[in-house]
């Protein structure tokens, strides 16, 4: 069985640099470009399933990557991205110069950090391998789309990583990665492709 892994693309708060987990943004145009390029070439992989998150900016990117696919989108909300609480979308550059020692501990592991008000990586990680357990006992090759926070916790479950790790693993919007499970192993086919 494989795992895909996609990050949505470009969203309009990625553009407008600001920090938001649940806010709703919608994808740009280059966003949805991002997301058809990924289909194109995901289009020879064997996905038989999609699980996404139901942000839009994620649920959107699903649907324009399976376009023309008879794959049903089902969305999870243990893949959305973290909640960031006092700080969802409010400008990036507003919280650096207001609070810099914890945006910088939130950039170098933000495992460790919780934002104000807002949801702790043990969290995350509890509705991410939630959603692996369910993924994993239907045993399809599947299709996730998420954010970066989700899919690096993803990540490192599935290759059964120390929580630490997902600070070394940083997806790239539109960018597609794989690891195939067999024999009770999990393999990292290729990553941010």
């Amino acid at each position: 069985m494989i795992i895909y892994m996609l990050r949505h693309g470009e969203s309009e708060c990625n553009v407008k640099r600001m920090l938001y987990g649940r806010t709703d943004c919608g994808l740009t145009a280059r966003g949805c470009e991002q997301a058809r390029a990924a289909g194109r070439i995901l289009a020879g992989e064997p996905i038989e399933r999609c699980v996404a998150s139901p942000l839009i900016r994620a649920s959107e990117t699903a649907r324009l990557a399976l376009q023309g696919r008879d794959i049903e989108i089902e969305l999870a909300d243990g893949l959305m991205e973290q909640d960031m609480g006092d700080w969802e979308n409010v400008p990036f550059e507003g919280v650096a110069a207001e609070r810099p020692e914890i945006i910088g501990d939130m950039l170098q592991d933000w495992t460790r950090v919780v934002p104000p008000g807002g949801e702790s990586y043990a969290e995350v990680r509890k509705r991410v391998a939630k959603v692996l357990d369910e993924v994993r006992e239907k045993g399809r090759d599947t299709l996730l789309v998420a954010h970066a926070g989700p899919l690096s916790t993803a990540l490192a479950l599935l290759l059964e990583l120390p929580d630490s790790a997902v600070r070394h693993f940083w997806f790239e919007q539109g960018t597609r990665t794989a690891v195939e499970l067999a024999g009770g192993k999990s393999h990292l086919l290729y990553f941010n492709k």
